[in-house]
């Protein structure tokens, strides 16, 4: 493999004060991204807390087809991914950032528009198919916007302080999940169930207007990325076209062990968010919770993710991304189950579930944070976007996307089942990265091409590493090389 043996550049961890200013730069200047993160999440996770309306409106009043209709978008994820992907490292991340927003927009704005069925059968089937195809367009934009945002943050972020940049994305995630609870909730309470069975549930599609038309006017006046402009500069010879299909072949032929690490790092946050937190949520609602106390509950989780990101981000940066992630895989293994238990088992007292469910679930969310970090980190800047948009959509497919319907087909069959499927995420997580730190000290892999430590740094040093530590005199000609080429390009991309 070509970049297994590139020697490793080392990046001292940032003092807080330091890397409170790298994170206040990334806000600052990049804020367009991170709105159009908060909207991809709030126009997503729309539709889950919306599906008892979804049941009634488009699926004959099945949970288990409405869960499906959330999931045929997690489908879509993985090729929207890979297809961005390239369109990011082709012809420019920018490019890709403003592409991925625009579309999300759209699909989720005609969400709000459709046709059902209680305006007869053929409006109802009319409706339902193109609810279908919006989803699945929905799910196509949004997995090529995560690739996107989290490669251009990478390139543009302080190495010295990427875990506390990077966790801005999940963080603003959150943020937007929160938003889409609040919402519908308020939405929910305002107008009764009789209303948002009607017409109510469109509210909060349009709603998503206003703030995408800004996300859309910010990544439109963003520049590119330096790590692009070198590698683009190295590439100028090769067609745009050809360069995507040799983009491809290299990352199947290349980089596919990152790949399924990439899947398998997604599964403990992907089914902690969907499965534990969002399928959870919405069946405490059947289980007879009243709407103040699961607002409650959510809003509590958010806060916590949000309070303890710098916290996470600080973590991160001192004992790397592999060794948070472990370290929460196993937290998930072991307290999965007993926390959705204890939530289930609490509906008679509200505030314990809000309790169980807003301390458990934030503090899990919130160290999961790092997977973004661990799954970019996985692929050069010449494959990066697409590597990204692929393992981390398709794991997200796999173990969030079907987290809902899987947990409510399995909750009929025996309560036990969705607990002990939430503690399962954490387990595969946690043997993903072992697996990833094994490769690694073999010199199999290389699963760091940005900063290479800490990835997991313990007891006072690096473990499992077997790359050297100071650049060869080739790699530094390689470095001044690039730069050079992107003096070059800056003029151009100036104007």
């Amino acid at each position: 493999q070509r970049s297994a043996s590139a020697p490793a550049v080392v990046f001292q961890q940032a003092p807080m004060g330091a890397a409170r200013e790298d994170v206040w730069h990334v806000i600052k200047t990049y804020w367009p991204l991170l709105l159009g993160n908060a909207l991809e999440w709030y126009e997503f996770t729309l539709f889950s807390y919306l599906s008892p309306y979804f049941q009634v409106n488009f699926f004959h009043r099945s949970a288990v087809a409405a869960w499906l209709g959330f999931a045929i978008t997690f489908v879509a994820r993985p090729f929207g991914g890979v297809v961005l992907g390239l369109i990011g490292d082709v012809f420019g991340r920018k490019v890709a950032a403003f592409t991925s927003i625009f579309g999300m927009l759209l699909s989720t704005v005609l969400q709000g528009c459709l046709p059902t069925y209680q305006s007869g059968p053929a409006a109802g089937f009319i409706g339902l198919c193109l609810l279908v195809v919006l989803r699945l367009i929905q799910g196509m934009f949004t997995g090529g916007e995560i690739a996107t945002v989290s490669t251009y943050i990478t390139e543009v972020g302080n190495p010295r302080s990427l875990a506390s940049s990077l966790v801005m994305i999940p963080a603003t995630a959150n943020l937007g999940n929160l938003l889409s609870l609040l919402v519908t909730f308020t939405f929910e309470g305002a107008l009764g169930d009789a209303a948002m069975t009607q017409w109510g549930w469109r509210l909060p599609f349009l709603l998503a207007l206003l703030p995408g038309s800004l996300a859309i006017w910010g990544r439109g006046r963003l520049g590119e990325t330096a790590m692009f402009l070198a590698s683009e500069a190295e590439e100028l010879e090769t067609g745009k076209a050809k360069r995507a299909m040799m983009k491809i072949w290299e990352l199947v032929a290349s980089y596919w062990p990152q790949v399924l690490i990439g899947l398998g790092a997604v599964a403990a946050p992907a089914i902690n968010f969907y499965g534990g937190m969002t399928w959870s949520l919405v069946s405490l609602k059947k289980h007879g919770l009243p709407i103040d106390f699961r607002t409650a509950a959510g809003a509590t989780t958010t806060c916590m993710v949000l309070l303890l990101a710098p916290v996470v981000g600080c973590v991160a940066d001192k004992h790397g991304a592999a060794w948070t992630q472990f370290i929460t895989g196993l937290a998930l293994a072991a307290a999965g189950m007993p926390l959705l238990i204890s939530i289930e088992e609490s509906v008679e007292s509200p505030w314990l579930v809000v309790l169980f469910y807003g301390l458990g679930f934030g503090i899990l969310q919130a160290f999961l944070m790092v997977h973004t970090l661990q799954v970019v980190e996985l692929f050069p800047a010449e494959v990066r976007a697409a590597g990204m948009g692929l393992s981390y959509n398709v794991g997200l497919c796999l173990f969030g996307g079907f987290a809902p319907m899987v947990f409510e087909a399995a909750e009929s069959w025996a309560t036990w089942m969705p607990p002990l499927l939430l503690s399962l995420g954490g387990a595969v997580t946690a043997s993903t990265t072992l697996v990833s730190l094994w490769l690694r000290s073999r010199g199999r892999i290389q699963p760091t091409h940005v900063r290479h430590e800490p990835y997991f740094y313990c007891c006072g040093e690096e473990r499992f590493s077997n790359f050297q530590m100071q650049k060869s005199e080739e790699e530094i000609k390689t470095v001044e090389k690039k730069r050079s080429a992107v003096e070059g390009f800056q003029p151009v991309v100036d104007i």
